[in-house]
């Protein structure tokens, strides 16, 4: 063990409470953006960092040393904000159509005119329910079915998120290159 990170897990699973400051640094600049995406603030953001960092600590002992620490992390944090949301927000299941027949699509042209930090924040904008299956969808890889396993709606609800997140960010940067143009999307 000469990796200074595998130093660090020893000490934790030893509740050595100076390698545990040390592991919460580590993951604290990436792993609270993740924790933002769902919350919506810092405050919030703060409350899921907390309760992961906790999650991550008392369980430690299953972790495998595969190598993929973060990933391990990532996962705990990803599940910490899915029960924060859960907790605050009530997932309506919505009567879904033929979603196909109206797929929102986005110019990739417009992404290169708008930064990625203010893309996060007009979808922070978004409605939360539809932030958070956004987030889980495109940020995390998730799947439809796995989109609404985790937040106990159907596959088409997750899909009708998706597609009205589309529909709504692309209002947004329409709005954002061009202001004080009406958008056909928001006609």
């Amino acid at each position: 063990m000469t990796d200074p990170l595998d130093i660090i897990v020893k000490g934790c699973r030893e509740n050595d409470l100076l390698c545990q400051e040390q592991l919460y640094r580590h993951c604290y600049a990436d792993m609270i953006r993740i924790c933002h995406r769902y919350a919506g603030d810092m405050d919030g953001a703060g409350i899921i960092f907390n309760n992961a960092m906790l999650r991550v600590f008392k369980n430690l002992y299953k972790y495998q040393e595969e190598g993929k620490l973060m990933g391990w992390i990532k996962t705990i944090i990803v599940n910490c904000s899915l029960d924060f949301v859960k907790q605050r927000n009530k997932f309506k299941e919505h009567i879904t159509g033929d979603i196909h027949e109206h797929e929102v699509n986005i110019p990739a042209e417009i992404f290169s005119r708008v930064s990625a930090k203010e893309i996060q924040k007009m979808i922070r904008e978004l409605p939360k329910a539809t932030a958070t299956v956004f987030n889980l969808y495109i940020y995390e890889g998730f799947t439809h079915k796995q989109v609404g396993e985790s937040l106990g709606i159907s596959e088409g609800t997750s899909k009708w998120h998706i597609n009205e997140g589309r529909k709504l960010l692309k209002t947004k940067l329409e709005t954002f290159i061009n202001p004080g143009i009406k958008t056909n999307a928001a006609r």
